[in-house]
Parts: structure tokens; C-alpha cells; sequence
């Protein structure tokens, strides 16, 4: 079908049409045809119908006979009777039979035998009878039911009409003329439905014909209608889309494809337009070839008429040598101005000549070259610069007249030389050498004096416009010779003129001695007077001048003492701005320092007193009273919120901000977000997500302390400007196309966190203001929403001393989103590091109030009753703390989990547990001396500490040769951790060869209270290990008859049980020896600094000293101890603000304590003395005359009252004064405002220990 289609699209249009004029011819044929069809059998059913008529006229005959016979009884009329009914009967017959003779016989032999016996059924026409027997046999092969309807008919009217026969021929019998009638009747009724039949089917034939003629005329209408828009659409179709690619190429389109490819008149026309699209688009291609610079093309003319060809070849070749001499120009112009731009300056003779040889060898890639200076007075031409030449000294001199540089000297003509001599100088290179091609001599002459040659030789022709080119500079060369050979003849003269006016003045001295001397001398004096008049003037004229040029270095000297009095002038304001700056910036610090303390301390008074309220002990406070205080708490504790915002505000802006970078994690970053403001979303029914790209680095470089904070003053503010919809955290890479404001933060080197929001949005013109102190978007008295303004001003120095910036988007009612940009990785300095100040010890600010509740670092067992024994876990990993964490409560025992060592003793205190384990990455991370703070507390010193993998004192640490803590790893030192908890009597060996040692490992291990056996060998050792039972041994390596290494490897083979095993040696292990010992502990010491301690925290793992019983009974807790510790308890309050005594000593007394007063630390001393039965002091750090850390420094040197318990209170709170606190002698730590809950754990844990 394809196939035809794509034929009949290639007629031509004559073809098309002439195919339409049959096709309507036919159609025409068609409708005739099938008219002549239906009109003949229309025919048909007239002559079944006439046959009715004969059949009925012929039994008519008979019966009409028949009653002629009844009237006369003649014969005759019985069987003229009895004939015309047997032949009614026979056309009957010979219709009916047609089926079975359609069988049979043939149509013609049917139509003879029926024209033959009723020749007037058919109107004596034979052709009637054929059309009959055709579509009598056409109407049986649709099997009608009119005809089966008329057959049945006919059949039982021809039954009757034989009863009738047969009661005719009865002689014998009387007709029943009522029973004949009604037969009669009934044929007729037969013979008158099959008429009814006959018409329902000539009906039928009607309808037919009609529809026929209706289908037949709508076919072809059809077909015509669909042939002929073919037609036309093959004609129309593509003539439109040569007229809208003859429109395109009217407006400069020459590639519109043009898709026809029929092979009628069309596609010819199309063909044509395709050649004439073709050559346009070669004149384009051309043209643009041309305006890019490719001028060696050219177009072939078609024929002798192409003139647009032509005219573009012509055009080529014109622009063709316009450009070259444009080249040419621009060549040679650029070839000046660069010699010219060489060539400025004041240079020596040898580097004007050698720059100026340089460039022109360069600019005209000449291999060789030389610059000969003529020297007037020896009249020789020495060599200045050279290029190429071997041997220069050769030819170093040059008299005029001799070789061809001698020769152009003298001629001052121009040479250009292409035979080359065959003794010129060779091209050398580093793989061979050549000889020139062309030689280029050039006088260097100007107003007409000779002042040198320059020779240039090349192994290439050296073409007109380059030898133009060398005319035309020859002369700037010539004149910059000139004029350095002037200069340089200048500055002979004036120092020749400077030695002779020295020369003169001391010439002057001696004639005026010679004058005095020779007095009487007249003549000889004249004469010399003469001559001196002479060399006065000369020494006048040279005296001028140089008077004149002292003068003008006096002015310069002037110039300069005015510049350096300028510049002290500006060193000195600039000195004493600084100072002025250095001062402030020590106002501003000592003020920050100050109002931290003077305003938390009236703001400590508050909240004590207002909770004491709040309690009502003593019930005589109404509801509405204790409202009112709750009230005043609260807004205490917002007010103290406010305090530590401004000051955070107030040490960023005073440099006093630390920032302490390290490598954070984003899931750590994520898993807190959630932790921290989850509930705070389902509260609010807001859609909170945290989402992490994966493009996002695994760790970041920055403070994660900070980055928190950034965090959560904009998750702060996303949830309290939404009320419904969503909030999303997303962190992902900074796409490299993001442009941000800092120089130093580049988009491809960061990372991007963003907080979005559906809430209230920030209008355009305030999204500057949000980001400035104490701003807010709406700041009116009638506002919704209540705040500070100062996170977002927080949050934005924040990122920027971390390095980033924050930016925001925001559209009204529709939402906000904040972004901070950090880098992955901190340049070597930290951009918003604070610069400290001399006087940084006393004057440091708060850094955000320490809380009252600890937050969780993970979920852990803080707030589920602890009915047995506890473990604080130190690790700064989130994954892997959750991981421990399980692993140590599979084991039984209660979990307190914290990130760092300051949160871990918050929790020591307050929770009393049995133990505590290290992560190895904190100590990777932070080093040993993180560990400080538990060693130095006065109850975390006496717990068993155990440290995953600990290493200590091996520089060349491999991780990879350390093993990984797993589950097996905690259970072991968990079940340690029991059977050392819960075991009464426990014994160490001492394996030591050194008395003196062994003697400190004892002393060491004395305060844990077990039973110690000592040895120097290791077989005494082996033997005791084998016969007794030890819960730990410290073992030294170098032992006189065997090695520590070989004791244990002994032990192993005679399958004895090796206790807990501590090395504790002085030599110095290689990773392969540490590796070995690794298989029997993980605790290796090395002997040296805090080796002491280290042993001690070691032992402590196994021998936990600290009073504890059997399982059954767990030891005691903070929180289970009774308050009845507190009666009679006598303690001393040391503040200079009377407000904290007042409060202090209220919420004591109320626990029954008696309470002492003392209001700085020089009283106190005084007090402690006076009262030597004090159970604990409480001391605050900034007093007038003597401050709390002097105060406590005093205290411990004094003997009878160094022991007493001391907490340090302070509303200071920086990292270093809980150190420098513990230093001076403090044995625990509380910073203000205090918390009344966590004041009276503190005071459990003193007064009970």
C-alpha cells in the first residue's frame, strides 16, 4: 500500500486529474448499472404479480365452467371445468418447482418450459420468462421469507384447488356448493396474501434500491471527496511550503529545510528551489568564512551569467589585499612602538645596545646580530651587543674602511646582502649549524654623523617590508646611541668639572700663600694674576653651576625632612590611636566583665529567694502569692537569657570570642537538631525535616559549639514566626555557579546549611534590620511575637568568625529561608578568631550560662530509676556512643552518656556512678590532657577509669594495629567492672627489679587499700601467678633473668590465667614489640611525666576502692541520700554582696544548716581560724581586698584548715576558671545564678564524703 502511494505521488498532476475523470466515468457506470439491477427485479415481482392475475383468471374459467355445468349438467362444461383448473394448478406447479430445477437445469431450459405453458403470464415475451427464472433463483439464495410465505401459500391453494378438481369429476356425488364456495374463498384468501407478499417484497426490493443508490452515492461521494483533497493537498500543501521557504529566505533564512521529494511538476519545482537554497547557503558559508578572516577561498561559477560569484571573488581578493597591508601596517607600527617602549629609560651604552639587538633579532627572527659603536677619537667601531656570534672578540674591533661593516661606516649606504661569503659566521645550534641566507648592514647616522653599524644576518629571506621596517627604526636606535653616548659624555664632564673645581681651590690656597711669600715679585705676580683671572672665571662659571645644583638638592633635602616630619607626625597619631583603641577595647572588656558579675549576682538573690517562695515550706504564702513568684522566676530565668545574649553579642563585638575548630560531623549536627526540636514540632503540628545531601562532606571544619548555636537561634526563630505548614533543614555542597560576598569563602571549597520556613516571611525592606542588634521585622509595641533581636545579629558574627556568611530569602506569608555558607576545611588562620587583651585573666566574659538541666547528648539512663550500679561513658561520637551505650546496658548496667568531660563530671556529680570509659577518639582527638579535669576532681579522681586502647608516650601512633572496640571489647570491661565492684578482697603483683621503683609502684598503690606481694624476677613471678590467684599484676619488661615479654609468653604456654595486665616499663617500644604486648593488655605505660597517675587510673580499672557491697545491694547514690546529712552542718558563705548571703543562707537554713558570713576572702581566713569545727565553705571569686582564688590559695597552705571542702561560686563561666578554680584549691565548681537542686547534690557528695 506504501508502495502505491509513494507511486501515485510521483504521477504528474495530468495524471491525477485524468484519474479523477475515469473515476467519476465509473462511478457514473456504477449508478446505472445497479438501477437497470433493481429496476429488472422490480420487473420481476410485476410479472409474479401478473401471474396471480392469469392463475386466478384460469380458475376463475373453471369455476364459471363449473356453474355452467350445475345450470345445464352439459359435459362439456365439466371438463372444460376440470381443464382450467388442472392448468391453474400447473402454473402453481411450475413455479413451485423451481428450487428443485435450480438443482438441475440450466436458466435458459427453466424459462423455456415456463414460456412454453403460460406464454401470457409473461407477456408473450420470452425475455420476462429469463429474468424471472435469474432472480427467482436470486431471491431463493437470500431465502426470503416472502417467498417461503408465498410457496406455503401457493401449496395449500393448490391443494384446495385439487379437492375442488376431484369433487368436480365425482359424477356420483352432489356438490356441496357451500363447501366449494368456501374453498373458494379460501383460495382466493391464499392467492390474496400471497399478492400481499409479493407487494410487501416488492416493497422491500424499493427500499433496497434506495439505499443502494444512497450507499452507492455516498461511497463515491466519498471516494471523490477523499481523493480529491489528495489530490489537492499533494498540489496545495507543498506549493504553500515553497512559498513559506521563499518568505524565510526573503528574510535571510537559508536553511529551512524544504521535505519534497515527489517526482511530479512539484517536486521538479522543489528541486529547483533546493538548488537555489543550496547556492545561498554557499554564498553564506562563504561570506561568513570570509568575515572570520579565511580569505584563500573562492566561489566556481556556475555559468557565464553567475555574476554574483564573480563579484564575490572579486570582492575576496580586494579584501584580500586590504588585510595585508592592514597586516603589514600594523606590523610594522607595533614593531616601533614596542622598540620604542624597549628602548625608554636610562640605561648604559652596552644595554641600549643589547636591548635594542635584542628586540630586532626577536621581531625580525634573525639568528645573528651585532651593534658596533663608532669611537670618534680612535676612529674604530667597537663591538656593543652581539647575538649568535661564538667568538665576539674575534671581531671586536672594526677600523672604517675594513670588511663590510667597515665599508658601510664609511659609505653611510644601507646593505642588504644575499650571497652570503662562505667565511661568514655559522648559525650554531644545539644539533647543528648553517649559514645565513641574507645579511642586513645599517649605518647608524644621524645629522649626518656616523654613530655605529648594526649587522643583522638570517638564514631566511629578509623581505621589503622588513627592510622597510629596519629604515624606519634605524634611526630611534641611532638616537637613543646618540644620546646615551651624550649622557654618559655629560657625566665625564661634570665630574671632570667637579675634580677640576676641587683642583682650582686648592690651586687658589697656594697662590694666596704664593702671594704673601713672593709679594715683591710684581711681574712674575701680574702674570700670574692674569692666568688666575682666567681660571677665576672659569672656576666662577663652574662654581655657578655647581652652587645651583646645591641648591637644588638643599630644596630636595628640604622636601624630604618635611616628608619624614609628616610621616613621625602620622606614626605618632597612629601610635596613640592605638593605644586609645587598646584602652577602650580594656574598657569595654573590663565593663563586660564586671556587668557579668554584677548582674548575675543580684539575679542569683532573685531566683533563690523567688524558688524558695515558689516551695511555700512554711505555708504562709496564698496561691495567688506563689503565682506571683513563679512569675518572678521565670522572668528572672528570661532575664538572665537576655544577659547571656547581650553579653555573647558584647565579647563578639570585643574580641573576646574564642572559636576552637575541629572536624564535625553532619549527622552528629543532624541527630541533635532532631533531639532538640522534634517534640517542639509535633507540639506545633508542624512538618519538621532534616535533610543531609549526599554530596555533603563526611566532616567539616569548624566549632561545633558555634555551629549549634547558629543553628538553633534560626530553627528558634523558624518555629516561632510559624504556625502551620513546615520547617526544613537541609545541608548539601555549594554549587559552584553561588556567588558570595567574601573574598576568602570560595563556593566550590563550601557548604551550605539551610533553614526554611512557612511562616510569616520578612518584608524586603527590613531583611538588612533583622540581621543588626536589638532589630526585629516587626518592632512595633503592638507586635506578636517577643524577643530580643539579637539572635540573628549572634548568628551572624558567629558565622563570620567561622568564616562564612549567613544569606536570606524571604517573600511575606509565604516563608523565609536562612542560609549559612562555611567552609569545609579553615585557612591556617581562623577568620573570626578574637584577639586576646593583655589583662585577659580576670576580665573574661561569660559564654553562654551553663543550664540548669544538662542537656542529653544522646537518650541514656539520666532519668530512669537507678536501682543498681552506673557508668558515665565519655565519647564525642554520636553513632558510636548509641552503639556503646546499648552494649552497656545489655550488660546491666545504667548508661550516662556525654560528649565531653565537663558534661561527664556534671554527671559524676549528680548521678554517682560506678565507673567511667573513654573513648579512644576523644583522647586521639583532644590528647591525654583532656582527662585533667577527672583526675583533678576530688570524687571522679576515685573511680575506675577505663580507657578504650589507650597508648601513651609512643610518638608513631598506627591506629590500624590498635584494636576496634566491638561488643565483645565493652562486655569484657564491663564484666571486669563488676567483679572489681562487687569483690571485697583483691590482690596485686609487683613485678619490679628495681627496689626503688617497686617501692613507689606500692606507695602509689597504697590509698586502694588491697593486699600487694612484690618480686624482681620473672621466675619467682611466673610461680606466684601459677600458685596464687591475682585480679592484676604491673609488670616491668626489663627483669634480670627473663623478659617481661617471655614471663608472658610462658605463662601462655603453660596455660595459666594471666591477671589483668598493666606494662609498666621505662623502655622505649617499637610499633612490632607493641603489637606483641597488645595481644595480652591494652595497658602499656611508659615510665616519665604522670606515669604515676597513669599507673593509678590503670589499677583503678580493676580495683574500684570506692565503698560498694554485693549485687544485691547497690551502693549508695546522691540522690538516696537522706537530707537529714544537711542538720547541724556548719557552713561558710563568702560574698562581698550581702543579697547572696541573704539567699544563700535562707535556702541553708532551711535544711537546718547553721550559716557563717564573710564578706571577702581575708575574713573568711579569719573565720576558718576562729572556727575550727566549719564543715564546708561556699566562695564566691570576686571580692574587694582579697579575691576568692588568693583567698583559697591562702586556705590550703594553711595546715589546720587546709583540708576543709571548698565549692567555687562565680558568675564567671569560661573555659579556663573551672581550671584555674581547682588550681587554687577549690574542690568543685558552680557557676551563678545557682541551682538550688544541683547547689544541694554538691553539698551531699562533700558533707557525706
Amino acid at each position: 500500500m506504501h508502495f502505491i502511494i509513494k507511486k501515485f505521488k510521483d504521477w504528474s498532476i495530468k495524471s491525477k486529474l485524468l484519474l479523477l475523470t475515469i473515476l467519476t466515468l465509473l462511478s457514473i457506470l456504477v449508478l446505472s448499472l445497479t438501477s437497470s439491477f433493481f429496476f429488472s427485479t422490480s420487473r420481476t415481482l410485476s410479472i409474479m404479480i401478473n401471474g396471480l392475475r392469469v392463475h386466478e383468471s384460469i380458475l376463475q374459467s373453471g369455476i364459471d365452467n363449473f356453474y355452467n355445468y350445475q345450470i345445464t349438467k352439459e359435459p362439456k362444461y365439466r371438463e372444460q371445468s376440470a381443464f382450467y383448473i388442472d392448468r391453474s394448478n400447473q402454473l402453481v406447479a411450475d413455479l413451485l418447482k423451481l428450487r428443485e430445477d435450480y438443482k438441475t437445469k440450466k436458466n435458459h431450459e427453466i424459462a423455456s418450459y415456463l414460456f412454453e405453458g403460460f406464454p401470457e403470464v409473461y407477456n408473450y415475451e420470452y425475455a420476462n420468462a429469463e429474468l424471472l427464472v435469474s432472480r427467482f433463483r436470486l431471491l431463493n439464495s437470500l431465502k426470503s421469507q416472502e417467498m417461503d410465505n408465498s410457496r406455503n401459500h401457493s401449496k395449500k391453494a393448490m391443494e384446495l384447488t385439487e379437492q375442488i378438481k376431484n369433487q368436480l369429476l365425482q359424477s356420483d356425488v352432489e356438490i356441496d356448493i357451500n363447501s366449494l364456495q368456501a374453498n373458494i374463498e379460501f383460495i382466493q384468501n391464499h392467492y390474496s396474501n400471497i399478492s400481499l407478499e409479493v407487494n410487501s417484497l416488492s416493497h422491500k426490493f424499493n427500499s433496497a434500491l434506495i439505499w443502494a443508490m444512497l450507499i452507492i452515492s455516498i461511497s463515491i461521494s466519498v471516494l471523490f471527496l477523499i481523493l480529491s483533497r489528495y489530490i489537492s493537498r499533494s498540489i496545495t500543501i507543498p506549493v504553500r511550503e515553497m512559498v513559506d521557504n521563499f518568505q524565510q529566505i526573503a528574510k535571510g533564512n537559508y536553511r529551512q529545510p524544504l521535505n519534497i521529494v515527489t517526482q511530479d511538476e512539484i517536486g521538479a519545482l522543489a528541486r529547483s528551489f533546493r538548488s537555489i537554497q543550496t547556492d545561498f547557503q554557499n554564498v553564506v558559508s562563504y561570506t561568513r568564512k570570509v568575515a572570520n578572516g579565511d580569505l584563500g577561498i573562492s566561489l566556481i561559477p556556475k555559468s557565464k551569467e553567475d555574476e554574483l560569484s564573480v563579484s564575490l571573488n572579486q570582492m575576496v581578493k580586494t579584501l584580500k589585499h586590504s588585510k595585508a597591508q592592514n597586516d603589514e601596517t600594523l606590523w610594522f607600527r607595533s614593531g616601533v612602538n614596542n622598540l620604542n617602549d624597549e628602548l625608554q629609560g636610562d640605561h648604559d651604552l652596552n644595554d641600549v645596545a643589547n636591548k635594542a639587538l635584542n628586540y630586532m633579532t626577536a621581531f625580525l627572527r634573525a639568528e645573528l646580530g651585532a651593534i658596533y659603536v663608532f669611537q670618534e677619537e680612535q676612529e674604530i667601531l667597537n663591538l656593543a651587543a652581539s647575538v649568535g656570534i661564538p667568538d665576539k672578540n674575534q671581531y671586536k674591533n672594526i677600523r672604517l674602511g675594513h670588511g663590510l661593516v667597515g665599508q658601510t661606516a664609511t659609505t653611510h649606504k644601507f646593505g642588504h646582502i644575499k650571497d652570503v661569503p662562505a667565511d661568514y659566521f655559522s648559525i650554531f645550534s644545539g644539533t647543528g649549524e648553517m649559514m645565513p641566507t641574507n645579511i642586513v648592514l645599517v649605518p647608524l647616522v644621524y645629522n649626518n654623523a656616523l654613530w655605529g653599524v648594526m649587522e643583522l644576518a638570517a638564514s631566511k629571506t629578509i623581505t621589503d617590508p622588513e627592510i622597510d621596517f629596519i629604515k624606519a627604526v634605524k634611526d630611534t636606535i641611532t638616537v637613543k646611541i646618540a644620546s646615551t653616548l651624550a649622557r654618559v659624555k655629560l657625566e665625564t664632564l661634570l665630574k671632570t668639572t667637579q675634580e677640576q673645581a676641587s683642583e682650582l681651590q686648592v690651586q687658589q690656597e697656594e697662590l694666596r700663600v704664593a702671594n704673601e711669600e713672593l709679594a715683591e715679585q710684581t711681574s712674575i705676580l701680574t702674570e700670574n694674576e692674569k692666568k688666575l683671572q682666567v681660571q677665576q672665571e672659569e672656576l666662577r662659571v663652574a662654581n655657578e653651576e655647581l652652587e645651583e645644583r646645591t641648591n637644588q638638592l638643599e630644596i630636595q633635602k628640604e622636601e624630604i625632612e618635611q616628608k619624614n616630619s609628616g610621616l613621625s607626625l602620622a606614626h605618632e597619631k597612629l601610635e596613640t590611636k592605638a593605644r586609645e583603641l587598646e584602652q577602650a577595647s580594656q574598657y569595654k572588656s573590663d565593663f563586660l566583665a564586671n556587668m557579668s558579675h554584677e548582674l548575675r549576682t543580684p539575679l542569683n538573690s532573685l531566683l533563690i529567694l523567688s524558688g524558695i517562695m515558689v516551695k511555700n515550706k512554711n505555708g504562709n504564702l496564698t496561691p495567688e502569692d506563689i503565682e506571683s513568684a513563679k512569675i518572678i522566676n521565670k522572668s528572672g530565668k528570661d532575664l538572665l537569657q537576655l544577659i547571656n545574649e547581650i553579653l555573647d553579642l558584647s565579647k563578639i563585638e570585643a574580641g573576646k570570642m574564642t572559636i576552637e575548630m575541629e572536624q564535625v560531623s553532619p549527622l552528629d549536627v543532624k541527630s541533635e537538631i532532631l533531639m532538640d526540636f522534634k517534640h517542639q514540632a509535633e507540639k506545633k503540628g508542624l512538618d519538621f525535616h532534616v535533610d543531609v545531601a549526599d554530596d555533603f562532606p563526611n566532616t567539616i571544619e569548624t566549632d561545633q559549639l558555634r555551629l549549634s548555636q547558629i543553628i538553633k537561634n534560626l530553627l528558634s526563630n523558624a518555629f516561632k514566626f510559624t504556625s502551620k505548614g513546615s520547617i526544613r533543614v537541609s545541608m548539601q555542597r555549594v554549587n559552584g555557579d553561588s556567588k558570595l560576598w567574601r573574598d576568602d569563602l570560595k563556593s566550590t571549597e563550601s557548604c551550605s546549611i539551610s533553614v526554611t520556613d512557612t511562616g510569616v516571611g520578612i518584608p524586603p525592606e527590613k531583611k538588612e534590620a533583622i540581621f543588626e542588634a536589638f532589630q526585629q521585622a516587626d518592632g512595633s509595641t503592638s507586635r506578636k511575637y517577643g524577643g530580643t533581636g539579637l539572635g540573628l545579629s549572634i548568628s551572624k558574627e558567629l558565622a563570620r568568625m567561622l568564616g562564612g556568611e549567613i544569606h536570606l530569602e524571604s517573600e511575606v506569608d509565604k516563608g523565609s529561608s536562612f542560609t549559612l555558607f562555611v567552609p569545609v576545611k579553615q585557612s591556617t588562620k581562623a577568620p573570626g578568631k578574637a584577639k586576646p587583651t593583655k589583662k585577659e585573666e580576670e576580665l573574661k566574659i561569660d559564654n553562654a550560662n551553663e543550664a540548669v538541666v544538662l542537656p542529653k547528648f544522646i537518650d541514656d539512663d539520666r532519668d530512669v530509676p537507678q536501682n543498681g550500679s552506673s557508668v558515665v561513658l565519655i565519647h564525642p561520637n554520636k553513632e558510636e556512643a548509641t552503639s556503646l551505650y546499648y552494649q552497656i546496658h545489655n550488660n546491666s548496667f545504667h548508661a550516662l552518656v556525654a560528649a565531653n568531660v565537663q558534661d561527664a563530671i556534671q554527671l559524676i556529680e549528680s548521678h554517682q556512678p560506678s565507673a567511667v570509659i573513654v573513648g579512644l577518639d576523644l583522647l586521639m582527638e583532644k590528647g591525654e590532657a583532656v582527662l585533667d579535669p577527672l583526675r583533678l576532681h576530688a570524687y571522679a579522681s576515685k573511680l575506675p577509669m577505663h580507657i578504650i586502647n589507650p597508648v601513651e608516650g609512643i610518638i608513631e601512633r598506627n591506629i590500624n594495629d590498635l584494636p576496634t572496640v566491638n561488643a565483645t571489647n565493652i562486655t569484657q570491661a564491663i564484666d571486669k567492672m563488676k567483679t572489681q565492684l562487687f569483690t571485697e578482697s583483691q590482690k596485686i603483683l609487683v613485678i619490679e627489679d628495681d627496689d626503688v621503683t617497686r617501692q613507689l609502684i606500692k606507695s602509689i598503690l597504697t590509698p586502694t587499700n588491697v593486699e600487694i606481694d612484690e618480686t624482681n624476677t620473672g621466675k619467682e613471678a611466673l610461680k606466684l601467678i601459677s600458685t596464687n590467684n591475682y585480679d592484676c599484676i604491673v609488670l616491668d619488661l626489663g627483669l634480670p633473668d627473663i623478659t617481661g615479654n617471655e614471663l608472658l609468653a610462658k605463662l601462655t604456654d603453660n596455660k595459666v590465667k594471666i591477671p589483668n595486665t598493666i606494662i609498666y616499663t621505662g623502655k622505649e617500644l617499637s610499633r612490632d614489640e607493641h603489637r606483641e604486648l597488645s595481644k595480652y593488655t591494652n595497658s602499656i605505660i611508659l615510665k616519665g611525666l604522670k606515669s604515676d597517675e597513669r599507673l593509678m587510673d590503670e589499677v583503678s580499672l580493676f580495683l574500684h576502692q570506692v565503698a560498694t557491697t554485693a549485687p544485691e545491694n547497690p551502693k549508695v547514690k546522691v540522690t538516696e541520700i537522706d537530707d537529714s546529712i544537711f542538720k547541724g552542718k556548719k557552713v561558710l558563705v563568702v560574698d562581698d554582696e550581702i543579697r547572696n548571703i541573704f539567699a544563700l543562707g535562707k535556702i541553708l537554713e532551711e535544711k537546718e544548716m547553721d550559716v557563717l558570713e564573710a564578706e571577702n576572702g581575708k575574713i573568711a581566713i579569719d573565720v576558718l581560724k576562729e572556727n575550727n569545727n566549719i564543715d564546708l565553705v561556699l566562695m564566691d571569686i570576686m571580692m574587694p581586698e582579697m579575691d576568692g582564688y588568693e583567698a583559697m590559695s591562702v586556705i590550703r597552705k594553711t595546715p589546720e584548715i587546709k583540708d576543709i571542702p571548698i565549692i567555687c561560686l562565680t558568675a564567671k563561666a569560661m573555659k579556663d576558671d573551672y581550671q584555674k578554680a581547682i588550681t587554687s584549691g577549690a574542690n568543685d565548681y558552680l557557676s551563678k545564678p545557682i541551682d538550688e537542686n544541683k547547689l544541694f547534690s554538691m553539698l551531699k557528695i562533700w558533707l557525706y564524703n
